[in-house]
């Protein structure tokens, strides 16, 4: 059985085949800053004839925000395609674009099954208390609660942690600290996400690239008498111009970002350490919400391929009992699945994890199918 895994992130669509959930897979590949069109998919399939793949059982789709009906993953039919796109009001930047590419590639490939797989599906089972919002019960009923995000992430990152330290799931404290261009912490209580960063939608939480994380909900009324500004207008600021690109000033990468901090850029100064305090004060009160913390876990493209930023984020963690080995930390080469970071002394267990988002997609891709092979669904 062959699977083709479609991961379309914040700035670039990653995309892999996989003969089974525990090979490594047979394309892993990415397309840079892509349009959801034609054109994106004519490329991943001459990607699949370049390798000799030219049959497929199932594609699987990342999708952001499955709403409130939609969590574990499912074989797309219209109805679910329905789901998704009333779903796209609570994640306007992402479920547009997986709707798109799994309508395009339902015309391209209409011979194959094809599945769903939900970001919010590992924060499914939150506690009520921490995904509540205090707002009327009217709202509540209309669906407003937290949802979270980056779900197949923490869920690999759950999976990675536990193998490198040889302790069960059920033994661990985790934070995992997804960070790129979108952003999120989770906190991972034996292995179930018991609170996470982002809310209802992905803005919330983490300073991401151009989205503004936590803000006090009073701003857009604020903004929008004082500056005389409309709701799509507040809408678009805080997802497109918020962020590192709103505090620099002038970017939205981290890379560029980290240079011109160095360089002595006050502004980009600024935005490093807001965006570094940011993860620092959701790690600390994740540890508190769980009693303890036995591991953080850093992970995505900045997570992965900033030493600096890790020590940025973890300086001040010492009351937890973490300390990082510096030299482990600017060693750590991107290419390797799991490494870790913590010096002899620490109590707490520092890693970094290599995304292998399109792994998990595939993972729950083969399940979906396998479920409806023995007529589970």
């Amino acid at each position: 059985m062959r699977v083709l895994a479609i991961n379309a992130g914040s700035a670039t669509l990653k995309f892999g085949v996989f003969e089974s959930a525990r090979t490594l897979p047979l394309i892993d590949s990415a397309i840079d800053h892509p349009a959801v069109d034609a054109a994106t998919f004519e490329e991943i399939e001459r990607h699949l004839h370049r390798a000799g793949v030219t049959t497929l059982d199932g594609i699987g789709h990342r999708v952001a925000h499955g709403g409130p009906l939609l969590s574990n993953a499912v074989l797309v039919d219209e109805e679910v395609e329905r789901e998704i796109g009333k779903a796209s009001a609570l994640a306007p930047h992402h479920n547009p674009a997986a709707l798109a590419g799994i309508r395009l590639t339902r015309e391209r490939w209409p011979g194959v099954r094809h599945v769903a797989v939900f970001d919010t599906a590992f924060h499914d089972d939150m506690p009520e208390y921490a995904h509540s919002y205090a707002v009327p019960p009217s709202w509540r009923a209309a669906g407003v609660r937290r949802y979270g995000f980056h779900g197949l992430s923490h869920q690999g990152v759950l999976a990675a942690v536990s193998t490198e330290l040889k302790r069960p799931p059920s033994e661990l404290r985790i934070v995992s600290c997804h960070i790129g261009s979108g952003a999120s912490v989770c906190a991972i209580d034996r292995g179930r996400s018991v609170d996470t960063s982002m809310g209802m939608t992905a803005l919330e939480g983490l300073v991401m690239g151009t989205r503004c994380g936590d803000l006090d909900p009073g701003v857009p009324g604020f903004v929008a008498r004082a500056l005389g500004l409309t709701l799509a207008q507040i809408e678009a600021a805080l997802y497109s111009d918020s962020g590192l690109k709103g505090l620099s000033g002038e970017s939205s990468d981290l890379r560029i970002v980290e240079k011109r901090a160095g360089e002595g850029v006050a502004a980009a100064q600024l935005a490093m350490q807001v965006h570094a305090y940011r993860v620092r004060k959701y790690i600390g009160a994740y540890a508190a919400a769980m009693g303890g913390c036995d591991a953080v876990a850093f992970t995505g493209g900045a997570g992965e391929n900033s030493a600096a930023l890790r020590r940025r984020i973890v300086d001040g963690l010492e009351f937890i009992g973490l300390e990082l080995d510096e030299e482990r930390n600017r060693a750590y080469s991107p290419n390797t699945e799991v490494a870790q970071l913590q010096s002899s002394r620490s109590a707490v267990a520092v890693l970094v994890v290599q995304a292998r988002e399109q792994l998990a997609i595939a993972r729950e891709t083969f399940r979906a199918l396998n479920d409806q092979a023995s007529g589970l669904v």
